[in-house]
């Protein structure tokens, strides 16, 4: 799974998101990725502190209080925190959807080499729509205008499967089901989240 931002704080916390790592200092933090310093004390000695009031440091870095301090203000800014992070990447994907139907022959060539290519790629299935990742991007696919066309969905499930790979993912995996309940209607944005 992608680190797509980092939480620094000399405690380690429960029940973090699968795509947030932990550090113990902000030296270990890629400054690239939003970064959230947990403690009064540990915000005190960073640059950008001008008050408590401020919770953003600088560009990308933020501070919260530890749940000692205050946990309302801390689950209220991690939440914020995660806001950050999923705008940043949903702001960043765009989404395709394939309308088999007006695809050339050398599309569906190409849409078939992304499919079965030798390439990782992680792909999700949610409600007759296959989500799959290519090069910034998400695809997304209907299983039910395949099967009109005459395609037989159980047999593209099971050689999208069967590549050894991509790796699927369906609605019953525990932190995809956690991800789509933040994600709500931009579920596409998925297999961006799982990718590692």
């Amino acid at each position: 799974m992608k680190t797509l931002g980092y939480i620094v704080t000399d405690r380690k916390l429960k029940d973090i998101d699968g795509f947030v790592e932990q550090v113990n200092d902000i030296s270990l933090a890629d400054s690239t990725k939003p970064i959230l310093i947990v403690g009064w004390k540990n915000a005190k000695n960073c640059d950008g502190y001008t008050s408590i009031l401020e919770k953003q440091l600088g560009n990308n870095i933020y501070w919260t209080f530890s749940k000692s301090e205050s946990r309302s203000d801390f689950e209220e800014d991690l939440q914020m925190f995660y806001n950050i992070i999923y705008n940043n990447i949903l702001n960043n994907i765009n989404y395709h959807y394939i309308n088999i139907f007006k695809l050339k022959y050398n599309k569906l060539k190409k849409l078939y080499s992304i499919l079965f290519s030798r390439e990782n790629k992680n792909i999700y299935i949610s409600n007759g729509v296959v989500y799959i990742p290519y090069q910034g991007n998400v695809l997304g696919l209907s299983l039910a205008v395949l099967e009109y066309c005459g395609i037989k969905t159980e047999k593209v499930l099971k050689r999208i499967k069967s590549n050894p790979n991509n790796t699927v993912f369906e609605d019953d995996n525990k932190f995809v089901f956690k991800l789509t309940k933040r994600l709500g209607n931009k579920k596409y944005a998925v297999p961006y989240f799982i990718s590692s």
